[in-house]
């Protein structure tokens, strides 16, 4: 049996120690860390694991696999300490790789320390596409079209001022990826994954509120001289958290499967 530790006791990382308990019997849940303690305490009497307070505490016993399902700032906070340890990182809150210099410093700490780190697809899928077609290190286009509720968009800083209409379908916005997670940093993760995965900082994101919806839709647009492709993918957003879909917390369960499996899909 392996051993599995968790940051964060929210939404997503209740669904990926539910898939580990029903689906994943080969996985245990070792400890959980969290800045809500009464989250955290709810989370590992579930689970039967142990909830820890303090990072430095948590980074003592750790598994050797860590799941990061607590959003982007834990991300950067945790990424450089848990890779000198060592430890492979499942991440979920790909946004904190906007940023050029965290992501070549994490890659530089996880080479020197046998660590890893794994961006794993989230809400969406066709990343081995993607990556398979950035080795040609040609010119390519990339598009992401993302479609929500507009109560999914709701508190995102871009619309901090300003009154998105609840009843109409309309673009929210269009731009570069490093934009779109500054102002959507609960619903675009998609967009830094495409952009990650394709190796083209030039990604554009389009943001459609719409009223009429009840998934979450993401449609992946790629052109270049080796190929073209559409893929769209349309998640149901998760009960407890409608700002992200439940598929993104399974995705982590796949990857950690993929880890340990004589035979992966990739």
């Amino acid at each position: 049996m392996s051993l599995v530790s968790v940051i964060g006791a929210g939404s997503l990382a209740n669904v990926f120690a539910n898939v580990l308990h029903d689906f994943l019997p080969e996985f245990k849940l070792h400890s959980v860390l969290a800045r809500n303690q009464e989250k955290a305490q709810v989370f590992a009497s579930k689970y039967n694991c142990s909830a820890v307070f303090s990072f430095e505490d948590f980074l003592k016993n750790a598994a050797p696999v860590v799941v990061e399902l607590a959003g982007g700032a834990a991300l950067k906070e945790y990424t450089l300490p848990i890779l000198k340890s060592g430890r492979t990182l499942i991440c979920l809150s790909s946004g904190a790789f906007t940023d050029d210099a965290f992501k070549q410093e994490a890659i530089c700490t996880a080479a020197k320390n046998n660590g890893r780190i794994c961006i794993v697809n989230g809400a969406i899928g066709g990343l081995d596409f993607l990556q398979t077609c950035a080795l040609q290190r040609g010119a390519s286009e990339v598009v992401i079209e993302t479609t929500k509720s507009p109560k999914s968009l709701l508190g995102a800083p871009a619309l901090e001022g300003k009154t998105l209409d609840l009843t109409k379908k309309m673009v929210v916005f269009e731009g570069g990826v490093q934009e779109a997670i500054k102002g959507f940093p609960k619903n675009i993760n998609v967009g830094v994954i495409t952009a990650l995965a394709s190796e083209n900082p030039h990604t554009k994101v389009k943001i459609v509120s719409d009223p009429e919806v009840h998934s979450n839709t993401h449609k992946i647009i790629y052109r270049s001289a080796l190929a073209d492709a559409v893929m769209e993918f349309s998640g149901k957003p998760d009960p407890a958290n409608p700002k992200s879909s439940t598929t993104a917390a399974l995705s982590a369960a796949a990857c950690l499967k993929n880890l340990y499996s004589p035979i992966s899909f990739w």
